[in-house]
């Protein structure tokens, strides 16, 4: 526990001394591995990525979204209170459907993983099924690590019925890292 706790406030030192409120603009932000078509990496590097080995996630190739990628891609808004109850704020992204659809997920599963090491699984036909996004921005602002980035799932619960009384479960902030099973 204390490794992961370091490795955290270690990345969220990095954030800080950035400088840059947009510095996730630069690599990679979230990486889709498991059952997946599209690959443009290889597996799991011990050396370089230990936050995939310290949550046990490995695998041996993925697709990899950098910012620029998740930002040319068709950018959707929702306005809604998160945490649920609270202010309501502006988030923008893909919608996460499109996203999933360049690595042409061959499951019916995503098992997304927070920085912090929150994991939570959710059906795909869930995300078909609503307009989600995988949120880059809050505000017109990049999410940042140490905020809610690198990035967050941010369903549209304030103009989809189906989801109005949904929790915050799903609503992963932190995101890095979703499996397709």
């Amino acid at each position: 526990m204390i490794r992961i706790l370091a490795i955290c406030a270690a990345a969220i030192g990095l954030a800080a001394c950035s400088g840059d409120p947009d510095f996730a603009e630069g690599g990679d932000l979230v990486t889709i591995h498991g059952a997946i078509g599209t690959v443009d990496r290889g597996g799991v590097d011990a050396a370089t990525e230990p936050l995939f080995r310290a949550y046990g996630i490995d695998f041996d190739s993925a697709c990899v979204m950098p910012f620029a990628s998740l930002a040319d891609m068709d950018q959707h808004t929702i306005r809604v209170a998160y945490p649920q109850g609270g202010e309501t704020r502006q988030f923008s992204g893909p919608l996460l459907r499109d996203v999933l659809e360049i690595a042409d997920p061959q499951g019916s599963t995503l098992t997304v993983t927070a920085l912090d090491g929150y994991q939570r699984d959710i059906g795909i036909d869930r995300i078909l099924e609503h307009d989600v996004i995988l949120a880059i921005r809050m505000e017109g602002d990049a999410l940042n690590i140490g905020g809610f980035g690198p990035t967050m799932i941010v369903w549209p619960r304030e103009e989809d019925d189906d989801l109005a009384d949904m929790d915050d479960a799903d609503w992963v902030w932190g995101v890095f890292s979703i499996e397709v099973r």
